[in-house]
């Protein structure tokens, strides 16, 4: 029998766009085009008490799932629960690590706080290492094999300028053909000033494919400067992860260590929408019954249909 998680995974095939395999600084970006196939809309929620504890125990009556303002059915609706360890929904993560020449003094916390998110990734998981700086570069594959990938993070060394929104609009498309959950997971100190990408283009990619992002800024460069945390807090907040701004670069093993236990801690639910596919932007919004509880979801997602194939010659 297929596992729920794997029938869900095949019906989203959500967002396709034309990049280059190896993307370069010099490069121009393609224009995006979204083909999202709405017949079913996964949803990655995170539920917290008033304290910020993970509430567990949930069921598909315990809440409330509307889409524009419509109250949705929900179809399907699991924890990803450490206690269930036959059963756990695998995580695919992308971490996107800034190493612009800014990083040089800092760059020993990164590969620390790094080292240990990818020691905390259970069996079924795999990882993506992306570094960027005025170019981008990715380990060639997804793996769980954890000395694979901390060989990558050890690699990194800080030198050019910040593409970062290069960087995440390339992280998000090697994951939206992932299975399971998904999330990047961004590193920045500083403004973006090589990208090719404007921040509005990476929003309504990111808003296309069902990942969560998290994002972690801290001050950088010579002069210090807020980074760009106005795009890091919203990208973050449009598709249900969560922005960090750390005081001190020391504390980003912490940062790292709290992103790590939510990712393993959530609920998926799946829905069919009560409206055909439009091409516009639905709102998504998820509600818990119980008023102490706090519900963080993606903001929405685009009613785009797939295309039709076009016939072959021999048709």
């Amino acid at each position: 029998m297929t596992p729920p998680c794997r029938t869900l995974a095949s019906a989203l095939a959500l967002a396709a766009i034309l990049v280059p395999s190896a993307p370069l600084a010099a490069q121009t970006p393609p224009p995006i085009v979204l083909e999202v196939d709405v017949d079913v809309v996964s949803v990655t929620a995170v539920v917290h008490d008033s304290a910020g504890r993970f509430v567990g125990g949930l069921g598909p009556k315990d809440i409330e799932l509307f889409e524009d303002n419509v109250a949705q059915e929900v179809s399907y609706f699991r924890e990803a629960s450490a206690d269930q360890p036959g059963e756990r929904i695998p995580l695919s993560v992308v971490l996107v690590l800034d190493s612009s020449g800014s990083m040089a003094r800092n760059m020993r916390f990164l590969q620390e706080a790094a080292i240990n998110f990818v020691n905390k990734l259970e069996e079924v998981d795999t990882a993506l290492v992306v570094q960027f700086n005025e170019s981008i570069k990715g380990s060639a594959e997804f793996t769980g094999d954890s000395d694979r990938l901390e060989q990558f993070v050890d690699a990194l060394q800080a030198w050019g300028g910040t593409s970062l929104n290069d960087a995440i609009h390339y992280s998000l498309n090697r994951i939206r053909g992932q299975k399971g959950r998904k999330a990047v997971v961004v590193f920045s100190d500083g403004e973006d000033t090589t990208s090719q990408m404007k921040e509005q283009e990476v929003l309504d990619y990111a808003r296309a494919v069902e990942a969560s992002v998290y994002t972690i800024g801290i001050r950088g460069g010579v002069g210090g400067g807020s980074g760009p945390r106005g795009f890091l807090r919203k990208i973050a907040k449009e598709t249900g992860g969560e922005f960090f701004f750390p005081e001190r670069v020391g504390d980003l093993s912490k940062v790292f260590q709290a992103i790590a236990d939510e990712l393993h801690q959530h609920y998926l639910l799946a829905y069919s929408p009560r409206r055909g596919p439009d091409g516009t932007f639905r709102k998504i919004t998820l509600r818990a019954k119980r008023k102490d509880l706090e519900i963080r979801v993606r903001q929405g997602y685009f009613a785009m249909k797939r295309p039709k194939p076009r016939p072959s010659p021999q048709d």
